[in-house]
């Protein structure tokens, strides 16, 4: 079976793309009406909320942006200049294009935003230890060299950096470490709230919030794991569908990143409520975490004058 042209490519991932925005869009609107309606103005809202909020507004944007210069690509090329189905392919696999070196610059910057977001998530989850995030850091800072490495090399001539087969080689790598980081910051984060909620497990209320954060964490995150480990396959067979998954990240890690936000808030949202309708008969907690009512069983024994004794058998919850 042959590979799929260019042009086929980029018309499929542009369709993809737009209905992958499409769930991005009301993720993002979902976002903004949890953070900003004046219903939920009694929440606290710290610098942790303000920084989550502007860098899903800064992931939105950069979609939004991404998706635009597809349809710009699409129609300059089909409409626009009518190019045949050969020209078209050249067209749009010229790397010196302005246009394709803008919308791989914005994946970039995409893709590392939602990284960084991941680590500092992380970093808060394992009380501000930098020895845990070190190597994450050490990770992202190298896609990020290499990203640049990669938009200068297209923006020049990739032949006059290094050749052909060394920048795809460059490309590989980028995409391996990638996935490799989506990996280990998502592990770090589980395995933090999985070790807490097994210290706790043996005295909590059901089995507690914590587990239902980790899980919805790794099932936030999983669409993007797969969808990078595919475009990581892909990119060492050389095979073109590369750039159908490619055009699906953006939207992807704005999903992701929001898709955690929102539940995390709808989470908050109701425990404020079970604390509310609680109120009259509250539940120890330990750090936040509900914890069962221990029953203790207590007979008094009491003597009068004559000898004769009482038992009175009492019962107290705590």
């Amino acid at each position: 079976m042959g590979q799929i042209s260019l042009a086929k490519a980029s018309l499929i991932s542009t369709y993809f793309e737009g209905l992958v925005y499409g769930l991005f869009l009301s993720l993002f609107g979902v976002t903004l009406y949890l953070y900003l309606n004046p219903i939920y103005k009694n929440q606290r809202q710290d610098n942790h909320t303000l920084v989550m909020t502007g860098i899903s507004a800064i992931m939105f944007f950069i979609a939004t942006f991404h998706l635009a210069i597809n349809f710009y690509r699409l129609l300059d090329g089909y409409v626009d200049k009518g190019l045949t189905p050969f020209e078209i392919s050249e067209y749009l696999g010229n790397l010196r294009a302005w246009h394709y070196i803008l919308k791989d610059i914005l994946m970039g910057i995409q893709q590392h935003l939602g990284s960084a977001a991941a680590i500092y998530r992380t970093w808060v989850l394992w009380n501000y230890n930098w020895k845990v995030v070190a190597f994450p850091i050490v990770l992202l800072t190298f896609n990020i060299i290499v990203s640049a490495v990669i938009s200068a090399a297209m923006a020049t001539n990739v032949g006059s950096i290094f050749s052909v087969t060394v920048f795809y080689r460059v490309v590989q790598a980028y995409n391996a470490v990638a996935f490799t980081l989506s990996v280990i910051t998502v592990g770090l984060m589980s395995y933090r709230i999985w070790t807490t909620h097994r210290k706790v497990a043996h005295s909590l209320v059901g089995q507690g919030k914590l587990l239902s954060v980790m899980w919805f964490l790794i099932e936030s995150a999983a669409l993007q794991i797969i969808t990078e480990f595919i475009l990581f396959v892909t990119t060492f067979a050389f095979d073109n569908a590369q750039f159908i998954v490619l055009e699906l990240i953006t939207p992807l890690v704005g999903i992701t990143f929001n898709s955690i936000t929102v539940r995390i808030k709808l989470q908050s949202l109701k425990e404020a409520g079970t604390q509310t309708q609680d109120a009259n008969n509250p539940v120890h907690t330990i750090g936040g975490v509900p914890l069962r009512h221990i029953k203790i069983n207590i007979t008094k024994e009491v003597e009068n004058d004559v000898g004769d004794s009482k038992r009175t058998p009492e019962s107290s919850t705590y």
